[in-house]
């Protein structure tokens, strides 16, 4: 099979969760044959493409087409986008990039996308803001966020782009139910891929995320009621630089990615808000901790069904942490709990097939 996939920038290094989802359907797609990712160098949107980045993808199997390999210059649509862009940041309007904005849709011509998706037989388009682009064969939609559910511009926009794929896929459960409440379909849910381990369930209570505003505003909410003073708390990754309490144990920077679930047993997500599924919920699911999740932490997934303790407030997750380290047997219960909640709806193995399954389908017609 023949396919392209059509992504904003370059997809390495995975170091955060829409590249990371990028590459499980890139891994996927290569694994059915051949596989060209179109994508940017520069500006509107391109970036990471270093001659380094692209032996390194190349490497791996892929051919690469880049946008400037073809376009010597922007077009006027383009550089409209690229000014759009540059007054809506400095004005800070960040919801004026909507599903339609010119900086986004604009961003890849029609007479390059034609002639680079000549010959496949499947071609897979990151992002909704080109789910536009005409396909000579069927077209799938990577919906890595529902933009219009926060951004100005509203949904008719989106949801007519979007009914023009032949399959939608999204990240949250809580988006398939959108989708579907506005007549699309052809939808299929397909969440973050992690793969599970096992850890022996200390009493350390860990934090995980980076240093992002979400995440920020999760940690000024906890830190609103003081831990209490026998309780130790590691907190991991860029979100370890703003902690406010009294002898933190900060771990900026880790090698392994389950070394913050070897080392903690219980795992506090005080993050509500955003959109899609929290990867970092999934990998606590995924190895087994007892989880405190904040109300809205645990979005875009099935209900929990015990496999998580929900709070309302700071102090009822700093009580509930503070009963876990002291009660090794609900701590064993939550952590056994959380792992059967992944094998039945976050399992690795599972989410692949389906979405091998549904690639060949399309592409085969069958």
């Amino acid at each position: 099979m023949r396919s392209i996939a059509l992504t904003p920038y370059c997809p390495l290094p995975a170091d955060h969760g829409g590249k990371a989802e990028m590459l499980k359907h890139l891994e996927m797609l290569r694994s059915l044959g051949e596989c060209t990712i179109a994508s940017a160098a520069t500006r509107p949107v391109g970036m990471g493409w270093s001659p380094k980045s692209r032996l390194e993808i190349e490497g791996r199997g892929y051919h690469v087409t880049l946008r400037e390999d073809k376009c010597s210059s922007r077009t006027w649509r383009q550089w409209a986008g690229i000014a759009y862009a540059s007054v809506c940041k400095g004005l800070k309007m960040d919801r004026a990039f909507g599903h339609a904005n010119p900086y986004h849709r604009y961003a890849f011509e029609l007479s390059w996308w034609r002639e680079v998706t000549r010959n496949t037989e499947l071609a897979v388009i990151n992002y909704s803001y080109w789910a536009w682009l005409p396909t000579n064969c069927p077209k799938i939609i990577i919906l890595h966020d529902l933009f219009s559910d926060l951004m100005w511009g509203g949904s008719n926009k989106e949801t007519e782009d979007l009914l023009s794929a032949d399959l939608v896929i999204v990240i949250s459960k809580d988006e398939e139910e959108e989708l579907c409440r506005r007549g699309i379909r052809k939808v299929l849910w397909s969440p973050p891929l992690v793969k599970p381990a096992s850890f022996s369930l200390t009493d350390r209570v860990g934090i995980v995320g980076s240093g992002n505003p979400h995440n920020r505003e999760g940690l000024q909410w906890l830190r609103t009621v003081s831990p209490p003073d026998l309780l130790k708390v590691n907190v991991y990754g860029g979100l370890s630089q703003f902690v406010k309490w009294v002898k933190p144990v900060r771990v900026e920077s880790y090698i392994d990615p389950y070394q913050p679930y070897q080392d903690c047993g219980i795992i506090l997500l005080p993050t509500a808000m955003g959109t899609g599924v929290q990867i970092k919920a999934v990998e606590a699911l995924a190895c087994g901790r007892a989880i405190i999740a904040r109300r809205g932490a645990m979005r875009g997934i099935p209900a929990g069904q015990g496999a998580w303790i929900e709070v309302d407030s700071p102090g009822e997750m700093w009580l509930q942490a503070e009963r876990l380290c002291r009660d090794e047997h609900c701590r064993n219960e939550l952590g056994e709990k959380a792992r059967v909640y992944y094998q039945r709806y976050l399992d690795h193995k599972k989410i692949m097939a389906e979405l091998r399954e549904a690639y060949c389908s399309l592409a085969t017609g069958i």
